[in-house]
């Protein structure tokens, strides 16, 4: 990261209006018992974004920063045709992440009572859901993204934050995907044309120097 983007980071984070959001860490795309580990998909990037994003979390929270938890769920009543053929047709042949499915519920990470929960039912988490009114209720202006898949359902969330003119920062250790490759080009995305990739340690640096 150069250091203007190191600067212009620090100054977002001055104002205080700053959220963290939790993309998708739930059994089904996380779990080896889950749907993707069962069809055999590399977990290994998945895990180790995890694994960072736990503590990440715990910092959030005790900096007085919002946290966030976006989940999907899927069900008879959102399910379209072209939405059942998505991944090749995978989720016709293994449901993804069913209404209030063990599938369905958080991975290794647990909302708290001050915790707020986003119920999607396609890729972006702003799409049909209250996200955008509860963040601007809030006056949060810079959203701090993690979680899965970081191409999917990060990179989609994170695009539409972008143009409701929030300030985009991927939280790049924290967000896992499949495969590394599939994870970087979401990185090159987010500083090119988005915003900022970012480490967690170097968020957590800038957030509790002294301003």
């Amino acid at each position: 990261m150069n250091e203007e983007f190191k600067n212009r980071i620090a100054e977002l984070l001055m104002s205080r209006r700053t959220a963290l959001i939790v993309v998708d860490v739930q059994n089904d795309f996380c779990a080896p018992e889950g749907a993707f580990g069962r069809k055999g998909f590399d977990l290994s990037h998945v895990e180790r974004s995890v694994a960072n994003l736990v503590p990440f979390i715990d910092r959030c929270r005790k900096s007085g920063m919002p946290v966030l938890f976006v989940r999907t769920f899927h069900g008879d009543w959102t399910d379209s045709s072209s939405w059942l053929w998505r991944l090749g047709g995978l989720n016709k042949q293994t449901p993804v992440c069913r209404t209030n499915s063990w599938g369905a519920g958080f991975y290794k990470v647990e909302p708290e009572d001050n915790d707020f929960i986003v119920t999607k039912h396609r890729f972006s988490g702003f799409s049909g859901t209250d996200l955008d009114l509860v963040l601007r209720s809030r006056g949060v202006e810079t959203l701090f993204f993690t979680g899965v898949t970081t191409n999917v359902c990060v990179e989609t969330t994170a695009r539409d934050g972008f143009n409701l003119n929030y300030n985009v920062v991927l939280v790049e250790d924290c967000c896992g995907a499949f495969t590394p490759e599939e994870h970087a080009s979401t990185v090159v995305n987010m500083n090119k044309y988005f915003g900022v990739a970012c480490n967690s340690a170097m968020l957590l640096q800038l957030m509790e120097s002294p301003t």
